[in-house]
């Protein structure tokens, strides 16, 4: 939990060792034009030295050999020039790339109700509450084996439905009476759903998602909370939590429903 996945470690890591390898090869190319440079300022010198002495004998053939050792002297220079940009550059990939590497995993999500209430016109009907209730991934890691908990409270006023699985869906099946099971997103977490629906809340996991990527959102979508009016009860809150590995002691929706009855 809180690391970069493996196989990018490991591509950061050749990638570094690549321009560690090709800052050393320019380096000792600069190294070679520098000698090389030295050489021919040396011999050029010599061979200044050597006109100077023959004044005006054999003077033209000199003079040929300066221009060409000038011209050569030009092109090692340009060489040095252009292998001392190649290493900045390399020199610079190899620090944006260590950059990445140090990135701060962040584990952080978010989740919330949009709704709406439906208001009966009499004391005797129910209210309706739909909406959706959305999670978040806002970190930079994925969020991996998500479940959602919506509570209700008092426990008996409120009964949540929508588009859940009420058994395991089947690996592979292709049987009509099993069709419709397959289309639904979500399913119930736990095999006693039925005692912990008895306790106010409804314990649901995505069917097909197994890991929320950054910058992705997961949504229980289009549910309905139908509100009992019991004579003793004067308001009901419906709560919401996320948990997964990464964020095994959950956290609770930005807002949450609240009904005066």
């Amino acid at each position: 939990m809180g690391q970069n996945p493996p196989n990018h470690q490991i591509q950061l890591q050749q990638k570094i060792i690549h321009y560690r390898s090709e800052i050393a090869k320019y380096e000792t190319q600069l190294k070679a034009l520098e000698t090389e440079l030295q050489k021919e300022k040396l011999r050029n010198e010599y061979l200044l030295d050597k006109l100077h002495l023959t004044e005006t004998t054999h003077i033209e053939p000199y003079e040929k050999k300066i221009a060409q050792l000038e011209q050569q002297m030009l092109s090692y220079e340009v060489a040095l020039e252009e292998a001392e940009r190649q290493i900045q550059h390399l020199k610079q990939l190899k620090y944006t790339e260590q950059e990445e590497k140090t990135v701060p995993a962040v584990t952080k999500a978010q989740a919330f109700f949009a709704y709406s209430l439906l208001l009966p016109e009499t004391s005797e009907e129910e209210i309706i509450v739909i909406g959706d209730f959305v999670i978040q991934n806002i970190g930079n890691e994925p969020l991996s084996n998500l479940i959602v908990c919506i509570r209700s409270s008092p426990k008996r006023a409120g009964e949540l439905s929508g588009k859940i699985a009420t058994k395991p869906l089947p690996a592979d099946s292709h049987a009509s009476d099993a069709a419709n099971e397959t289309m639904l997103e979500w399913t119930f977490a736990y095999e006693d759903w039925k005692e912990k629906i008895k306790e106010g809340e409804y314990w649901l996991k995505p069917t097909h998602m197994k890991k929320l990527m950054p910058n992705e959102e997961l949504r229980f979508s289009h549910f309905e909370m139908r509100i009992n009016q019991i004579e003793d009860i004067r308001s009901v809150v419906v709560n919401g939590f996320v948990y997964c590995n990464e964020i095994p002691r959950g956290l609770a929706s930005l807002n949450h429903i609240i009904i005066n009855l």
